[in-house]
């Protein structure tokens, strides 16, 4: 357990009414469960299906090959949510041949004939000599179900092939294994939900756009449209230059004159 979850749940409850608890005040996503989801597979399938809360069919040692996968698809009920933990046991025997591909295509098969949806989790690392078979097996499984209805979710990350969440035997995980292995196929295969608050709500709300007019409400006035597209073809017009009046020289005798004055 984590010291944050184990302070939060040492708040008294009488404290939590008197004032926010700071454990309380970003609630965390959560995934919805689908109510018709089911864990099928092996040993491995067993633990997520404890760990996730699913109903689960699981069974220890079951293998894409013979009949134990078909027998859990025939018990899920039909338009279930499948997730199909299967892939470990097979890897850890002879490499996959021809009649393995018509072992795919029968799980397959026996799905879509009740509609049920398939979310298929790949064989997770081991610390085993058959590792780069578990890997293989992974590359084809990738492959075959690519562009196609069923969801395949990797299981060979930086957590799962680091040894940490491994127990001793190198093949089978800790409780932590198992819950990374379901939240890593949950986020794939479902939607978290997040809570919003009432704030954010309201400001998504869009605002509405201007409504542009329609045709029938733009009156125009032919004549007057086409007299001012005319006038404004025509070029400006040049102002005439105007000449300044000279000054008017003046006659001999008004200067003879002028200057007896001045004597």
């Amino acid at each position: 357990m984590r010291a944050g979850l184990a302070i939060c749940a040492l708040v008294p409850a009488m404290l939590a009414l008197a004032a926010p608890s700071p454990c309380a005040a970003a609630p965390a996503p959560q995934i919805i469960l689908p109510a018709d989801g089911y864990v099928l597979g092996d040993s491995l399938g067993e633990r997520v299906a404890e760990v996730s809360h699913l109903k689960g069919l699981a069974k220890a040692s079951a293998q894409i090959r013979g009949l134990e996968a078909l027998q859990q698809l025939a018990a899920a009920p039909a338009n279930a949510t499948v997730f199909m933990v299967l892939g470990t046991n097979d890897a850890n025997g002879p490499r996959p041949g021809k009649s393995f591909d018509k072992s795919i295509d029968d799980i397959v098969a026996a799905a879509e004939a009740k509609s049920i949806t398939l979310i298929w989790l790949g064989p997770p690392c081991v610390k085993q000599s058959w590792d780069s078979r578990a890997r293989d097996l992974d590359t084809l499984l990738r492959a075959r179900f690519a562009g196609t209805d069923v969801l395949y979710v990797g299981m060979r990350d930086a957590e799962l092939c680091s040894g940490a969440l491994h127990e001793g035997d190198g093949v089978h995980l800790k409780t932590q294994g198992y819950v990374h292995m379901w939240e890593k196929a949950a986020g794939y295969a479902l939607a978290p939900v997040a809570p919003q608050p009432a704030s954010s709500r309201s400001a998504s709300i869009p605002l509405p756009q201007p409504r542009r007019p329609p045709a029938s409400d733009i009156k125009i006035d032919a004549a007057a449209s086409a007299s001012f597209a005319l006038a404004a073809a025509q070029p400006a017009p040049k102002l005439a230059s105007i000449p300044l009046p000279l000054p008017r020289p003046r006659f001999a005798a008004e200067l003879s004159a002028a200057n007896r004055v001045r004597r």
